[in-house]
């Protein structure tokens, strides 16, 4: 079994949208959320051809910033970066969290 990567998952545009409210650095990210949908294929592909496995990383705006809050980061691409790998590491302790297949 590979490594596991963690993918920040917006469930919806709405989603997406709050999302790019919250984050400080937004104009890194895809414009929209099919843009966000079409990167993250090509993504999931390519954990995939390396042997890894995708978790799926569910973006909820008040869970993130209270993590944010916790560690005392601002909310921009090394947040999103922590907050995956801290449920990365959840799921690793727990089993609990969803796969990307």
């Amino acid at each position: 079994m590979g490594h596991i990567i963690g993918i920040l998952w917006y469930r919806n545009e709405l989603a997406y949208r709050r999302a790019l409210e919250v984050f400080t650095d937004s104009h890194n990210m895809p414009a929209t959320f099919e843009n966000w949908k079409t990167i993250v294929k090509r993504e999931l592909e390519e954990i995939k051809n390396a042997g890894n496995i995708a978790l799926r990383v569910d973006f909820d705006p008040e869970t993130f910033v209270a993590f944010l809050r916790s560690r005392g980061f601002q909310p921009n691409s090394q947040a999103r970066e922590a907050f995956a790998e801290h449920v990365v590491l959840e799921y690793q302790k727990t089993g609990k969290g969803a796969i990307i297949e």
